[in-house]
């Protein structure tokens, strides 16, 4: 038998949440689970001779492009979790790969889709998908529609305004920005109070172009006129007025005892009204 032949479909790792990956509820930021997910990609890629120095040897290298995740609950300090994932399809440009969160009564807590794109790492162009994964084309099945995360709209009269200035701690082994860092960004622009009275429900991002160490950022947000609350953003470069990504949340009320401010926005902060 051939070592094609037994790949495996899918991948699953157990992770346990720390201390220092929680919030004040005590439960995992969503970026850290998206840590997580992306750390089992990896290994399962490893495993399928698609990782890191698989395509480093071809001048390849991978970034998201797209991403979509959605929690139903969210793991707490101290709890055991699994993470698995598994191609879910191969398009002309997009590798498509899906996740799933199990939490520790053994119940699916969170899923994932995300579309990767192989760039050469001398001109940074995307890469035809299909001759990179002729070695295991059989693993595929077909993808049905709808699968793919969908492309996102940008804020059409954004009201809300965040700056930032991109740290070196920001930078993967790439040189540009990490794509966690960009969630982050997102999330940290909304106010404390927001995130003591909701949780995130839906994230969606799309990854437009590349930043670098020192570059000025404007993270723009428009409140949807949704319920339960949404928003979109768009983080841009101040320097050139280039788009970075696209992000939109969707948001649910947490059922917890926590004092709200008195004067009709999340937070007190105008633009954040739900």
């Amino acid at each position: 038998m051939s070592k094609e032949s037994i790949k495996k479909k899918s991948w699953e790792d157990e992770y346990s949440i720390s201390f220092h990956e929680v919030d004040t509820k005590s439960e995992a930021f969503l970026p850290v689970l998206w840590s997580f997910m992306q750390e089992t990609a990896w290994n399962h890629a490893d495993h399928l001779r698609l990782g890191y120095s698989d395509l480093m040897e071809q001048q390849y290298f991978w970034v998201l492009s797209r991403l979509s995740i959605q929690m139903e609950e969210y793991p707490r300090w101290g709890d055991r979790i699994k993470v698995k994932t598994w191609l879910a399809g191969v398009g002309r440009l997009f590798a498509l790969r899906h996740f799933s969160i199990t939490g520790s009564r053994s119940n699916v807590i969170g899923t994932a889709k995300s579309a990767w794109l192989v760039l050469d790492l001398k001109n940074r162009r995307p890469q035809r998908i299909e001759p990179v994964f002729k070695h295991i084309e059989h693993l595929f099945d077909h993808l049905p529609s709808g699968e793919e995360p969908k492309k996102l709209p940008a804020p059409a009269c954004p009201k809300m305004e965040r700056s930032y200035t991109v740290r070196y701690s920001d930078i993967d082994m790439h040189h540009h920005v990490n794509n966690t860092k960009y969630i982050e960004w997102v999330l940290d622009s909304y106010p404390f109070e927001m995130n003591q009275t909701h949780q995130i429900h839906t994230f969606e991002i799309n990854f437009l172009a590349e930043s670098s160490c020192g570059d000025a950022i404007l993270i723009h947000t428009e409140a949807l006129q949704e319920s339960p609350p949404a928003f979109l953003h768009h983080v841009i470069r101040k320097e050139d007025g280039r788009e970075l990504c696209r992000a939109r949340t969707g948001w649910n009320r947490v059922d917890r005892d926590v004092p709200r401010p008195a004067d009709g926005g999340i937070g007190g902060v105008k633009g954040y009204n739900i």
